[in-house]
């Protein structure tokens, strides 16, 4: 509770130093004191929390972990329906000890108790199941997430899922999951995605529109050329590019009028080809660990670029305009 501390003290005025005859009223005083603030009547006892208006107090609910938001409502009578009704930042981390299924289902009771507007959906490493028919069930569980009501005006999604756990030799492409359409169903209201370790889809809805989306993070997904086009020329004001281990296709045209910093790590695991095509915005294009990929970066046109790096052996040229630099 201390971002409520923290908000609090901000927000209100400092409590009056205690009496002497306070400090004399012994435990029973202090029971009244409790029972009363279990109550919700805690204000005449110098609470500060409790003396703030419901709209603060649900930001600063918004603000908690999840699980200590919901919380909240054990607390004081007062403040059950204000986790409901504040804002819903979602955070469901991995825990590699326990039922690591169970996560699915936490998920789904949240997201039916919380009417929403969310503003955060942060979950990371989904694990389903590898047989068929619980990997259907599962899958169809995670479809429901991106159908509720609470994600319609989503601002921020992290999403990335587990490898399906099939016994040793078997190669990555048939662990990975594929990437739900309905995850990307509040596109319109996003403003910085973060999706991994997945396959997406062979192709995108015609429709798809990401107006307001600025932050874009792809790692250790398999998309191919035409997907990613696709992909980024729905984003029409996009400012940050992050992509990390690409492993479909060996070469990825960027082009976008907006972007102004490409952030790359491990970028191909084979041998591969960077275009940027057309990015009359691009400032910076940062080349971080290279992983054991051959690397070629073309730059066809970004008038505004002033820093590229950091180069390795791995890079083997960059051509920028008409000039070469081998590495």
């Amino acid at each position: 509770m201390k971002v409520m501390a923290a908000a609090a003290a901000e927000a209100a005025a400092p409590a009056p130093k205690r009496s002497t005859s306070d400090e004399a009223a012994g435990p029973r005083s202090q029971k009244r004191a409790r029972d009363s603030f279990c109550d919700g009547n805690a204000i005449s006892h110098g609470d500060l929390i409790s003396d703030l208006p419901d709209a603060i107090l649900g930001t600063i609910f918004s603000l908690l972990p999840t699980k200590d938001g919901a919380r909240t409502q054990a607390i004081s009578r007062r403040w059950r329906p204000l986790w409901r009704s504040s804002p819903l930042n979602l955070d469901v981390p991995y825990h590699p000890v326990g039922d690591r299924f169970e996560r699915l289902s936490a998920v789904s009771r949240i997201l039916s108790d919380h009417p929403g507007p969310a503003r955060r959906f942060d979950v990371f490493l989904v694990r389903l199941h590898r047989e068929r028919k619980r990997y259907d069930e599962d899958a169809a569980q995670i479809d429901s997430w991106f159908h509720s009501r609470a994600l319609d005006n989503l601002q921020e999604l992290h999403i990335s899922f587990a490898l399906l756990e099939y016994t040793r030799g078997r190669p990555e492409k048939d662990k990975r999951c594929l990437l739900p359409p309905s995850v990307l169903r509040s596109a319109s209201t996003l403003l910085l995605v973060s999706i991994g370790s997945c396959d997406f889809p062979r192709e995108m809805a015609p429709s798809l529109n990401f107006p307001l989306l600025k932050q874009l993070k792809l790692w250790s997904v398999s998309i191919s050329e035409d997907v990613f086009s696709r992909v980024l020329s729905s984003c029409h004001v996009l400012e940050s590019l992050h992509l990390s281990r690409i492993l479909e296709g060996s070469c990825l045209c960027i082009s976008s009028p907006t972007l102004r910093i490409i952030v790359t790590l491990c970028l191909f695991e084979g041998k591969g080809k960077l275009v940027i095509k057309e990015a009359p915005h691009l400032e910076r294009l940062l080349l971080r660990s290279p992983g054991l990929g051959v690397e070629t970066i073309q730059v066809v046109r970004a008038p505004k670029l002033e820093t590229v790096g950091l180069l390795s052996p791995c890079t083997l040229q960059i051509q920028i305009n008409n000039l070469v630099f081998q590495v």
